[in-house]
């Protein structure tokens, strides 16, 4: 059994999405999902299919660590991209059923997307900034923010402390600069168990958190692997945009 994926890339964000998943066994998606994430380094692995009669897409989302995964920012427009250049779709929206509801992705060019996020939850934590923006996060300001990755075991610590679970939480940390709609933001995400270089549900809850402190609508996020455009105007219908870009294609046989 041979299967291709093809590898994209949304702000350094990066995916293995495949077409009509073969395979029908949960613990062989998750898996092969965690092999191939290895053996060509992603952050997560997508089987994308149609949900009915070619008028809404559905995925089977995993972790680089083959764990289930509810929902992405980054994923969506990098299904976006697969969607618009791979299966060349002749229209530029495309409906996305995921774990955490119904997401809208246009295109609005072939690298650039513009994605409708599920509706932003505020969530109840005793001593942090804490939401759902189709995944939860914590979300905590740091001025000691370009040293970022010295406290990878700070934030995994918060990951599994015991408030948050039994789903755990991303942390993300922000950075407020001079400018009031611009934040340098990083998220340790859940899954991989590392900070990654983008994370569209991370740019979202940071985006969240500078409307419900500072009253910004608009906030421009910026990430290791590039900036996110998020505009909450409507808090159920919040808007992400930003880019995509196939970095490769890859096909394996049965022993992957």
């Amino acid at each position: 059994m041979n299967f291709k994926t093809s590898l994209i890339s949304g702000a350094g964000n990066t995916f293995h999405i495949t077409w009509k998943n073969p395979l029908t066994e949960k613990l062989m998606q998750q898996k092969v999902s965690e092999e191939i994430c290895m053996k060509n380094k992603a952050d997560g692995f997508i089987f994308l299919n149609y949900l009915d009669d070619k008028k809404l897409f559905v995925w089977d989302f995993y972790n680089n660590d083959g764990s289930d995964a509810e929902m992405c920012g980054n994923a969506t427009r990098c299904v976006g991209y697969f969607i618009k250049n791979i299966l060349k779709s002749e229209f530029n929206t495309y409906p996305l059923m995921t774990t955490a509801g119904l997401i809208q992705i246009e295109s609005l060019s072939s690298e650039k997307y513009k994605i409708q996020m599920t509706e932003i939850l505020p969530l109840q934590s005793t001593t942090q900034f804490y939401c759902d923006t189709g995944v939860p996060h914590i979300v905590i300001e740091f001025k000691d923010f370009d040293n970022y990755k010295n406290y990878k075991e700070f934030c995994k610590n918060l990951r599994f402390d015991s408030e948050f679970q039994p789903r755990g939480t991303n942390v993300t940390l922000i950075l407020k600069t001079d400018a009031a709609d611009y934040i340098k933001a990083v998220s340790y995400e859940r899954g991989v168990e590392d900070f990654t270089n983008a994370c569209g549900t991370g740019a979202m809850a940071a985006a969240y958190y500078n409307f419900i402190k500072f009253k910004q609508t608009v906030t421009t996020i910026e990430m290791p692997g590039g900036q996110l455009l998020m505009d909450l105007t409507d808090l159920k219908k919040p808007l992400m945009t930003g880019p995509a870009i196939l970095l490769g294609d890859f096909i394996y046989d049965e022993k992957i």
